[in-house]
C-alpha cells in the first residue's frame, strides 16, 4: 500500500514537471516575432519596424559676394571760361553744325539767308578756313533779339557799349549803306561802312545835333567826310571795335586792336530817334531793313559780340587777340 503511495506520488511529480516545461516552452515560443526576432514591446509603437526617413540635405545658402566699396563719382571737370582774362560780353555769336547762335545764351537770334559753315579767309597774307557765316545778297543778314530792351534801349546803352565784329568784305562798297551792326535811324547806334572810299566810321545818337542835314543826327568816331579817315580794307579778315563811353563823353573806333579815331560826344544825351529798340542788325540795319551789307558786297563774318561796357584799350588788345586765335594755324582747318 505505502509503495503504491510513492509510485503514484511520483507519477504527479513527472505530470507536474511536464505541465511546467510545456508552459515554459509556450511562454518562450510567444516572446518571438514571427521571424524569429525578440518583439519590441516598447509602449507607443507597432510591431512593424518603421525604415528612417530619409535625411534632408540642409537649404542652400547664397554664399555672401564681398562687398565691393562704392566707388566714388569722379570730380566733374570745371567747365572751361572761354573768356578767361578778357572781358565777359553781353552777346557773343558763335557757330556749330550749321546753326548760328548766342554762346552766352542771353539773346535769341534770327538768321536770314546767308550759310553757317566753312568760309576761307586771309589773315595775315595766308588763306585760313575757319567757321562763320557767309553772305553774298542783301537777304543774306543776322538779327540779334534784345527782348529785355525792346521799349527802352537807351537803358542798354547808358553805361556805355562796345560792339566787335571780324569780317572780311570782298570788295569797297560803291556807296555808303554797309552798315555792319546796327539800330540806327536818325539815331542809335552804327559800326558802319560809310562813301565810296571805304572809310569805317562808329557813330552813336545825340541829342546836341540837331539834324538838320543828313548824318548829322550823329557823333562820329572818325570825320564825318566819309572820304577821309581810315579805310577798311577789302578781301583781308579784320578787326573792328567801336565804343561808346558816356562816361568819357568819347565815340571810339579800333582797327586790328589799334586806335584808329576818336569824336568827342558832347554834352548831349543819347538819342533814338527811329531806332529800332529791341533789336541789333549784324550785316543789316534792324531800324532801316533795306540798308544790308550785302547789297553792296559778298562777306564772310567770323565773330561778332557786344559790351553792355566800354572796352578800355587793354581790352580791346586782348579781345583782339581772341579773334586771332581763332583763325591761328593751330586753328585753322
Amino acid at each position: 500500500m505505502k509503495k503504491r503511495s510513492e509510485n503514484r506520488s511520483k507519477l504527479l511529480k513527472a505530470a507536474a514537471l511536464l505541465v511546467t516545461l510545456a508552459m515554459i516552452f509556450a511562454f518562450a515560443s510567444c516572446s518571438k516575432t514571427p521571424g524569429g526576432k525578440p518583439a519590441d514591446n516598447t509602449p507607443g509603437q507597432s510591431d512593424a519596424t518603421e525604415a528612417p526617413k530619409p535625411t534632408e540635405a540642409p537649404a542652400p545658402t547664397d554664399t555672401p559676394v564681398p562687398t565691393e566699396a562704392p566707388t566714388e563719382a569722379p570730380t566733374p571737370e570745371p567747365t572751361p571760361n572761354i573768356y578767361e582774362g578778357m572781358p565777359v560780353p553781353y552777346f557773343d555769336l558763335a557757330f556749330d553744325k550749321g546753326v548760328a547762335f548766342d554762346a552766352r545764351e542771353i539773346s535769341e537770334l534770327e538768321v536770314s539767308g546767308g550759310e553757317v559753315g566753312d568760309v576761307t579767309v586771309n589773315f595775315g597774307g595766308n588763306d585760313v578756313t575757319v567757321t562763320g557765316f557767309r553772305g553774298t545778297t542783301g537777304d543774306d543778314f543776322i538779327t540779334i533779339i534784345l527782348e529785355e530792351y525792346e521799349f527802352d534801349f537807351p537803358a542798354f546803352v547808358e553805361e556805355g557799349v562796345s560792339y566787335e565784329l571780324f569780317i572780311q568784305i570782298d570788295r569797297i562798297p560803291a556807296s555808303s549803306g554797309g552798315l555792319l551792326i546796327s539800330n540806327g535811324n536818325g539815331g542809335g547806334t552804327n559800326l558802319a561802312i560809310r562813301g565810296s572810299q571805304g572809310q569805317v566810321n562808329f557813330n552813336v545818337g545825340s541829342t546836341q545835333q540837331d539834324g538838320t542835314y543828313s548824318g548829322s543826327g550823329y557823333i562820329y568816331a572818325q570825320p564825318t567826310e566819309a572820304s577821309e579817315g581810315k579805310k577798311i580794307e577789302a578781301g583781308k579778315l579784320v578787326h573792328l571795335v567801336g565804343i561808346y563811353d558816356p562816361g568819357e563823353a568819347k565815340v571810339s573806333l579800333y582797327y586790328d586792336g589799334e586806335l584808329a579815331s576818336q569824336g568827342e560826344f558832347g554834352e548831349g544825351d543819347f538819342k533814338m530817334a527811329g531806332t529800332k529798340s529791341g533789336a541789333l542788325g549784324i550785316a543789316y540795319n534792324a531800324s532801316f531793313t533795306s540798308e544790308c551789307l550785302g547789297n553792296l558786297t559778298p562777306f564772310s563774318i567770323v565773330k561778332a559780340r557786344v559790351y553792355r561796357q566800354p572796352l578800355t584799350a587793354e581790352e580791346v588788345k586782348t579781345v583782339y587777340e581772341n579773334c586771332v586765335a581763332l583763325v591761328s594755324p593751330a586753328e585753322s582747318k
